[in-house]
């Protein structure tokens, strides 16, 4: 895959991080959005991971402070940059969320993974509970996951 230039980062930026938005972009979110689109290089998993991880951030702090970081590791080397893009999204996560998502790599790679295991795991871990509504927690934590990366 090929490097995409501004424009097109912008619009990948915009589609993922905006995508529930209906009304025109604050200006200030636009602005630190085309920044942090022009600082990954075009790289597309950066883009998307980056602005996957934005569209949970309401406040104009948080997105400064993951600007700051998209910062701190932009380097000429694609794969480096990817690295530390996904491990940005990856600290970003609530503890319950990271350990939600490691337990998916006890599973075989494309391997369809039955919700019931992870349920149990959640119970096992404390972060689903017994007495509520067991089926609604575990669906909340998975779209709370996927939400944020």
């Amino acid at each position: 895959m090929s490097f995409m230039d501004q424009d097109e980062s912008w619009n990948l930026f915009k589609s993922v991080a905006f995508a529930n938005e209906a009304l025109p972009l604050p200006s200030e979110f636009e602005n630190i959005g085309k920044k942090i689109a022009e600082k990954s290089h075009g790289l597309p998993l950066t883009i998307v991971v980056v602005a996957g991880l934005l569209k949970s951030k309401k406040t104009i702090e948080d997105w400064e402070s993951v600007a700051k970081d998209v910062k701190s590791f932009v380097n000429n080397d694609p794969d480096e940059q990817c690295s530390h893009a996904l491990g940005l999204s990856y600290n970003h996560l609530t503890s319950d969320l990271k350990t939600c998502l490691l337990y998916f790599g006890i599973f075989p790679e494309d391997i369809e993974i039955p919700t019931k295991h992870l349920k149990r795991f959640g119970m096992a871990e404390g972060f689903l509970n017994f007495g509520s509504d067991l089926e609604g927690e575990a669906e909340k934590c998975l779209q709370d996951l996927v939400n944020s990366l």
